[in-house]
């Protein structure tokens, strides 16, 4: 499974198994990351209205959906497959 640090396999592995501790550890060390990113992608005129920790709580919602999939045959890194669910969250909001 395709990821930048060897301490997140063995969560990745358990995670896949179904161990719901696993998933939410792994998206807690991805967490602040993810909160910068909607910072400075955030249109200013919604900054006030929206919260950046709503967009990825949300974006980890459409993540865990999705999650057995990426487990199943792992494309990119981890990382980069959660901000790209921020980024469809982000660009859904900046729509509306």
């Amino acid at each position: 499974m395709a990821d930048d640090s060897d301490d997140v396999q063995p969560l990745l592995e358990q995670a896949a198994a179904g161990d719901r501790a696993a998933r939410d550890e792994i998206f807690r060390r991805h967490r602040e990351r993810l909160k910068q990113m909607v910072h400075l992608r955030l249109d200013r005129r919604l900054q006030g209205r929206i919260d950046a920790s709503d967009v990825v709580q949300e974006a980890f919602a459409d993540a865990t959906r999705n999650l057995s999939g990426y487990l199943a045959a792992p494309r990119a890194p981890l990382y980069l497959w959660l901000r790209y669910y921020v980024g469809m969250r982000l660009k859904a909001l900046h729509r509306h």
